[in-house]
Formats: structure tokens, C-alpha cells, sequence
């Protein structure tokens, strides 16, 4: 009976010895350990409250008279680009994608998918898109025009007082030397 005593004595000790130091690692690896940095484009993403309350008027304020006007539907879009089959048939079968700027976020849209509410995309062109409902156009989008170039003379151009790559010949030594000597002589006349 001593003998299962000390068996199950040890056999505790092994277990509460394994525990400690399984709890000791994780705790080392906590300290240690360094969060993975962020990539230098990403940006925090920002908290959308959908609860906002006006407490105001719960510490006795007057509530505001005048509610803010909701924005011109037109005004929320812009047309960043379009990517236009060449083909008409093409172009009424339902093909093309926009780049619409919705609210200033930019948004991808293919035809036929809806830009923002029931708002549908339903046709591109070479510079324009026609958004509407229920296959019903209520508002075509154009790119705006492209400003045009600068046009101007550049002056002519100034000789450089930098010589680049040139060859510059040794310093002149003190002693002449001597001329160089013909072996076959003069040159017959």
C-alpha cells in the first residue's frame, strides 16, 4: 500500500510540475512575444455608429428648428471612368463596368448591379453613365472633359561650363626630352 501511496504521490507532483510549467511557457511567450507591425498603406477602420442620439435636449436645450436638407441625388455621384464595349451589341446586352464615386468613396460597378439603394447601373458609354430604376434612366453621368494641355516654347538651350568625361593631360614634366631621331634619315627628295 506504500508503495500505491508513492506512486500516485509522484504521479501528482509529475502532473502539477507539468502544469506550472505549461503556465510559466504561455506566460514567457506573452512577454516576449511582438505584435505582427502593420502594413505602412493600411488605414484604421473607422467605427460606424448607427445609435448617434442628440443629448441636448435631454439636459434641456431647445431642439434645432431647422433639420438639415438631404443632399441632390445628382450631387452624391461622379463618374471616375468607364471601361465601354466597342461594340453597340455589346453595350445593350448588359456589358461594361463604372468607376462612380459615390458619397467620394469609389465605387466599381458592373452593369446591371446596383450603385447605392435601388439605384441600378444600367448602361455605359465611351464618357458617360445612365443610372436608374427598374430599367427606367433617371440620371446619366459624364466623365468630366479633360483639361487641355500646356502648350508654350522652352528657351534654347545654355552651352554647359561643365565638361563631363573629358580627358585631361598630364602635367608638363620639368626636363625636355630629347627628339625623337629617324633611323632610315631624311625622307628622299
Amino acid at each position: 500500500m506504500n508503495h500505491n501511496l508513492l506512486m500516485l504521490a509522484r504521479m501528482i507532483a509529475f502532473v502539477v510540475w507539468g502544469l506550472l510549467a505549461c503556465s510559466g511557457g504561455y506566460w514567457l511567450i506573452q512577454l516576449l512575444a511582438r505584435p505582427i507591425p502593420a502594413p505602412s498603406q493600411a488605414q484604421p477602420a473607422l467605427e460606424l455608429r448607427s445609435g448617434q442620439a442628440d443629448l441636448t435636449r435631454l439636459f434641456g436645450a431647445a431642439a434645432a428648428a431647422v433639420a438639415e436638407a438631404a443632399p441632390v441625388a445628382e450631387s452624391r455621384f461622379k463618374l471616375l471612368g468607364v471601361v465601354a464595349p466597342k461594340m453597340a451589341g455589346a453595350a445593350q446586352a448588359g456589358e461594361g463596368v463604372a468607376l462612380i464615386a459615390v458619397d467620394g468613396i469609389a465605387r466599381t460597378v458592373r452593369v446591371g448591379a446596383l450603385v447605392d439603394g435601388n439605384l441600378q447601373l444600367l448602361l455605359v458609354d465611351g464618357r458617360s453613365a445612365s443610372l436608374g430604376e427598374a430599367g427606367v434612366v433617371s440620371m446619366i453621368l459624364q466623365i468630366a472633359p479633360q483639361a487641355s494641355a500646356a502648350t508654350g516654347s522652352l528657351p534654347a538651350a545654355q552651352a554647359s561650363p561643365v565638361v563631363l568625361g573629358s580627358y585631361a593631360p598630364p602635367p608638363p614634366m620639368h626636363s625636355q626630352p630629347a627628339p625623337l631621331s629617324d633611323p632610315a634619315g631624311p625622307p628622299a627628295r
